[in-house]
């Protein structure tokens, strides 16, 4: 079947058929862009997707050393986690005061199943909620 493909092609001119030689070229193409496609998905497949979490929290502004204090410890706690890429705390220092971004990546979809369960993010959230200027926005990719 490729053959008879390469040789239609080879064999259309401007001047013979120019219509069976577009038709043909976008036919090559979308079997290139199937196969393509067809090797990233087994791919994907095949190999665990790194999960990526982007949390900001906004925190009252009385209540940043004491949230500081209480992130200290759930970062070291969670870099010790196998399925943990990185985990750090940053604060936002171009926009509100007391502004807080956690970047967290973990190797899979279990991993970061395993870090939203452990006992130390579950403590984390009982202990800051009191703290919060406003909901948290949780974003994972």
């Amino acid at each position: 079947m490729k053959l008879k493909f390469v040789r239609i092609l080879k064999n259309c001119t401007k001047n013979q058929d120019i219509k069976n030689y577009e038709i043909m070229k976008k036919l090559v193409l979308l079997l290139a862009l199937v196969g393509l496609t067809s090797i990233l998905y087994a791919q994907q497949k095949s190999e665990p997707m790194k999960k990526t979490v982007v949390a900001r929290l906004t925190i009252k502004k009385e209540a940043v050393e004491s949230f500081v204090q209480f992130a200290q410890r759930i970062v070291e706690e969670t870099r010790k986690e196998a399925g943990c890429i990185s985990y750090g705390l940053y604060k936002n220092t171009f926009g509100k005061e007391a502004e807080f971004v956690f970047y967290e990546e973990y190797k899979d979809q279990a991993a970061l199943d395993y870090h939203n369960k452990s006992e130390h993010l579950k403590q984390f959230f009982s202990q800051i909620t009191p703290f919060l200027a406003g909901t948290p926005i949780v974003e994972v990719f």
